[in-house]
């Protein structure tokens, strides 16, 4: 083996000791071993301790109780947590596997480290005590009193939803991001430092078993799922549906997924979700700033923030204005068709296709995208001149000068005006040479013609070359959110494993496949960087051989 095969070794597996706390080969044990092994339950159960998320929960329940007086229940907050975390890994969280689990699996150095008191019992008292503990937890996470056994009438419904609590949905998202969190700072400090702070944002739907409801805005019609405060999901337009049978009964979950520090370089920076929310089919008016700003907690660096045209569809001070605030630049994307040719206009400064430009721009490069979509055949552009429009707009576009300051203002500078023909668009395109009273233009988010500009405004110009890679990027988030979803992981895809229901019950089903999903990708990260430099079969091959004392053979030379 070469000196640089063994540095890449060594290197893989000091990191591996660094985010796993195991060597490669003693984590794949721990991991395989399952629940019959006390290693098998520490690993999660340092993820769950290092969250801290026991500490919030325990002062919630204390806020809540009249007296400490009573009995302590036989699992503590610690232990639920951890067996719920432990099964997630499996991709099977439901309340009889778990109890098989205690019932027949778990060694007694295992119920010592849970805190769990005693090892008596058989399958169904196990049962009825992991979802006692468990569901202590959800009464302090769900958004809703509402019953989860029944199918809820109009009325009932009605009841539950002035039921609301904003603070117990806050809770279950800070649980939520703290379970994300803990597992991607296992990621090495060496490969952490190299972050540039580019993410990308997507929803992505959590079906759920039964038939849909009605929208949940809908006060007048009985839920037809046990899970009575889901909504109906659909593939079309913003994906809320109706409650037709062809829908599906779902929550949807906003996830800030990190990207690679440069378009195609996967091997720059892991994928791992960083943010999350869940919220009804189609209601992203809150949600992918409460997932941006959870993001925000975990890295202070600020890259590119890629989104589909769901988001910048948004009102601009729900997302868009506080995200540049933020330190956030943007790559949105458009729905062409029926779109207004200018923005927005301030002064000299006209905003087309997300960017700003000179008000004095030709009008056929105005109305560029417009007229590659026109509904009329003669008026509508063919692709090579449209592609020769948008290049011909770099001209008179005007230039940064930073970041928005903490105000939210941003300064550009003015092109040369004196090297491209300007017209007035207004008087019959006529040629004019206009003199700018100032070099720099400076958008500030105070008043309404601001925030339509601010609305789309983005980095790069609308499909240009620069544009097209990184707006390509944002395939990623939909890669994991469906790497969350995958079968023989913590398979969130399949309705089937997550059988209890409600809001609090899904969120933290999430959370957990969440934190499992960081891990694995932070440790799979890990073995293609080692794999680029020595493959795996040579690498367990080399390494297998001990001497008379068990250590490991030193690797043959290689001439």
């Amino acid at each position: 083996m070469t000196p640089k095969e063994e540095a890449a070794i060594s290197l893989f597996e000091s990191r591996m000791l660094e985010a796993t706390g195991y060597t490669s080969e003693e984590y794949g044990k721990v991991r395989g071993v399952g629940p019959t092994s006390l290693a098998h339950v520490q690993l999660y159960g340092k993820l769950i301790d290092e969250s801290g998320v026991v500490t919030l929960l325990e002062k919630w329940f204390a806020e809540t109780r009249r007296s400490s007086a009573g009995r302590k229940p036989i699992i503590p907050f610690r232990a639920a947590l951890i067996l719920h975390l432990m099964h997630s890994g499996k991709g099977n969280i439901r309340y009889h596997d778990i109890a098989r689990t205690l019932y027949a699996q778990l060694p007694p150095t295992a119920f010592e480290y849970l805190g769990i008191t005693t090892t008596v019992g058989d399958h169904e008292e196990w049962y009825m005590r992991f979802w006692k503990a468990l569901n202590r937890i959800l009464a302090l996470l769900s958004p809703w009193d509402v019953p989860r056994n029944t199918f809820l009438s109009a009325e009932a419904y009605r009841r539950a939803h002035e039921t609301y609590s904003k603070e117990r949905r806050d809770r279950m998202d800070i649980i939520m991001n703290a379970l994300a969190h803990t597992s991607a700072r296992r990621l090495p400090e060496a490969i952490r430092k190299d972050y540039k702070g580019n993410v990308a944002l997507d929803a992505t739907a959590v079906y759920l078993t039964g038939r849909p409801n009605p929208r949940i805005y809908n006060l007048d019609s009985p839920r037809y799922n046990l899970d009575a405060m889901s909504g109906p999901y659909t593939r079309e337009g913003a994906h809320e549906g109706d409650g037709r049978r062809s829908d599906s009964p779902a929550w949807e979950v906003e996830t800030v997924v990190t990207v690679p520090n440069t378009p195609g370089d996967t091997e720059s920076f892991p994928f791992l979700t960083t943010g999350i929310t869940m919220h009804a089919p189609g209601k992203v008016k809150h949600g992918p700033l409460i997932a941006v700003r959870f993001h925000t907690e975990l890295f202070d660096e600020r890259g590119f923030i890629l989104v589909d045209r769901n988001y910048n569809n948004l009102k601009s001070h729900r997302f868009q204005n506080p995200t540049r605030m933020m330190g956030f630049r943007h790559v949105y994307n458009f729905k062409d068709k029926k779109r207004e040719a200018v923005e927005g206009a301030i002064g000299d400064v006209i905003a087309v296709d997300g960017c700003l430009y000179v008000k004095w721009m030709p009008i056929d490069l105005i109305n560029a995208t417009y007229n590659f979509h026109h509904e009329d055949p003669e008026q509508r552009i063919d692709e090579s001149t449209y592609r020769e429009h948008l290049r011909s707009r770099t001209a008179y576009r005007l230039k940064n000068l930073g970041y928005p300051d903490a105000e939210g203002r941003q300064r550009f500078i003015f092109p040369d005006l004196s090297k491209v023909a300007c017209f007035d668009t207004v008087i019959r395109n006529k040629p004019v040479r206009p003199k700018l009273t100032q070099r720099t233009f400076t958008l500030a988010p105070d008043s309404d013609e601001a925030m339509r500009i601010i609305k789309h405004l983005m980095h790069f110009e609308y499909r240009s070359p620069e544009w097209f890679k990184w707006a390509g990027q944002r395939s990623h988030v939909e890669a994991n959110n469906q790497y969350l979803k995958r079968e023989g992981g913590s398979d969130l895809g399949d309705p089937r494993r997550r059988r209890p229901r409600g809001y609090a019950f899904q969120a933290l089903a999430i959370a957990a496949a969440t934190a499992v999903s960081n891990m694995s990708r932070i440790v799979t990260f890990l073995e293609a960087a080692v794999n680029r430099v020595v493959s795996a079969t040579d690498r367990r091959r080399v390494r297998r051989r001990r001497d008379e004392h068990g250590n490991r053979l030193e690797h043959p030379t290689r001439i």
